[in-house]
């Protein structure tokens, strides 16, 4: 009973890696995943059933060894990329209905100069104007009012 509970709540969840292929954790850490329990779960679960859905089945209909082959395959392209399958939806979506696509990987070359970055850093291709808050105006018409003033 407990080992078909433990199969269909491994077809529902998708997470299926042989042990030889685990990443080796500390001993402090035994059985646990290292590689898997680094990534994003909701990129993982849409990474899921992108590469199933690839393959010709769904998540709760696929066989042990395609969940898998499928799960190597969502680990190795969310090492690469963190954010890669909501990075190919966004691709997908704007380059729907285009005649001459570029490649995924030069999309994601433009896209790299809009990540999130640090609060001191700024970013190589900014499109946003500096905001003048209230108190820079007033400070700025003081200023020209003075020079008026003074000539």
């Amino acid at each position: 009973m407990a080992n078909k509970l433990t199969e269909n709540n491994d077809n529902f969840y998708g997470y299926k890696r042989s042990p030889k292929k685990r990443a080796k954790a500390s001993e402090s850490y035994k059985g646990v995943d290292m590689e898997f329990e680094s990534v994003n779960p909701y990129e993982f679960k849409k990474g899921m059933y992108c590469e199933l859905e690839k393959m010709g089945t769904s998540l709760r209909e696929s066989e042990s060894d395609q969940r898998e082959k499928a799960t190597e395959t969502v680990l190795k392209n969310l090492k690469d990329v963190p954010a890669y399958y909501s990075y190919m939806e966004h691709y997908e979506a704007t380059t729907r209905n285009m005649d001459r696509k570029p490649s995924f990987k030069t999309f994601l070359k433009e896209l790299e100069g809009h990540s999130m970055k640090e609060v001191g850093e700024t970013f190589t291709e900014d499109k946003m104007k500096e905001i003048k808050l209230k108190e820079n105006i007033r400070a700025e018409v003081r200023n020209k009012i003075n020079e008026l003033f003074k000539k």
